[in-house]
């Protein structure tokens, strides 16, 4: 059968001069309607795909802050300074300022091998803390060091502030004898792959209270997602170190 719509009669043999033109043209629309190449679906699929993650971004922005994802952040720091304490032979701490809503690493810098191993006495902290008071600047500062601690090289340690409209609602270690509701609360963390047992309480709303439980002897960390009762947890506490 002959396709009348691809009539390609060449000049000279039984056909007009302008028939070749005539089907160079029908064969370019033929050839346009034939569908998408590979690279053309391609950029397709690699386009909506940019598009997906950008309206997934957009909504991940929009979402409320919650206690939970703030208490995440800080279970990771928790076992990142139990291992930097192991590595580097020093001990660290975590410091958390209850009024800046913030938290940042520290390191202790001493030749002095019993300070390696000792929890600070009891009211020390209170002493440290009015030195400390708001940490390492937003813009990159370190705080004067205090207590032999300095503020962490690391990138993972330095200054974090809580999402808006989340606060630290009280932290309770085993060194302390109350929960800190307000100024600055230290956990601490040894070489001797140790640590102190604590809480860290973060809140967003009302009811939204997370817990961060720093476990004794291991350096791990395991997030509540309930209001733990940070004084029956200092008695609980006061009896272990008894």
């Amino acid at each position: 059968m002959v396709d009348q719509g691809l009539d390609c009669r060449l000049p000279g043999v039984g056909g007009r001069a302008h028939d070749g033109a005539r089907c160079g043209r029908r064969r370019a629309r033929a050839g346009g309607e034939r569908g998408f190449t590979v690279i053309e679906l391609i950029v397709t699929v690699v386009i909506i795909g940019l598009v997906t993650a950008a309206v997934a971004t957009g909504i991940d922005r929009i979402r409320p802050a919650s206690a939970q994802a703030e208490a995440g952040k800080i279970a990771v720091a928790v076992r990142y300074l139990y291992n930097l304490a192991v590595v580097s032979g020093h001990n660290q701490r975590l410091v958390i300022d209850l009024d800046a809503r913030a938290w940042w690493g520290e390191e202790q810098l001493t030749d002095d091998p019993c300070e390696a191993f000792l929890l600070p006495e009891k009211g020390a902290d209170d002493a440290d803390g009015a030195q400390a008071k708001g940490g390492p600047g937003k813009d990159g500062e370190r705080p004067a060091p205090t207590g032999g601690f300095e503020a962490s090289k690391s990138t993972l340690l330095q200054k974090t502030e809580l999402d808006k409209g989340i606060t630290f609602s009280g932290v309770m270690t085993s060194h302390q004898q109350q929960p800190t509701e307000k100024g600055v609360a230290y956990v601490y963390f040894f070489p001797n792959g140790t640590t102190e047992h604590a809480y860290i309480q973060v809140q967003g709303g009302e009811d939204d209270f997370t817990t961060v439980e720093v476990v004794a002897l291991q350096g791990s960390a395991r997030v509540h997602n309930q209001n733990l009762d940070l004084k029956e947890l200092a008695r609980e506490l006061g009896r272990e170190v008894k």
